[in-house]
């Protein structure tokens, strides 16, 4: 029977390879996912979660800092750092997300989510000064 761990990996794998009929056989069909602006179930949604994300950000790339799995594999914490480059744009944008995921007979049961908004926020924010102030100069004969 998978961990946690080894069905966290699967699920990354799957979305890097936009396979997202993978979701349904790793993860339980009323999945609980959590995340910072949401509360719902099911390996749809979380698939959905992973593709408008996908449909933000070009070269989307996670690395993973840190990770915390428990003694039986039903449980893993994960600290991982996140960069994209906003449709668009040209910038790379870089944050943090803390996943915490729970597995029960060989499947992913809930999938928590929380990433570091409020610092995604500010280089958002830069990034559309950084573009009103190109704009004015380029305005200007």
């Amino acid at each position: 029977m998978k961990t946690a761990r080894e069905l966290w990996e699967a699920v990354y794998r799957a979305v890097e390879e936009v396979n997202g009929f993978l979701l349904y056989e790793l993860c339980d069909g009323e999945v609980e996912i959590r995340t910072a602006s949401q509360e719902t179930r099911g390996a749809k949604r979380l698939g959905d979660m992973f593709a408008q994300q996908r449909g933000l950000y070009d070269e989307l790339e996670h690395r993973v800092d840190s990770i915390v799995e428990s003694g039986d594999g039903t449980a893993l914490a994960v600290e991982l750092t996140l960069t994209g480059i906003p449709k668009g744009t040209g910038t790379r944008l870089t944050w943090n997300v803390i996943e915490v995921i729970r597995a029960d007979a060989g499947r992913i049961v809930s999938w928590h989510a929380m990433l570091d908004r409020t610092g995604l926020i500010q280089q958002i924010q830069q990034l559309h000064a950084a573009g009103a102030a190109g704009a004015g100069a380029s305005g200007k004969a």
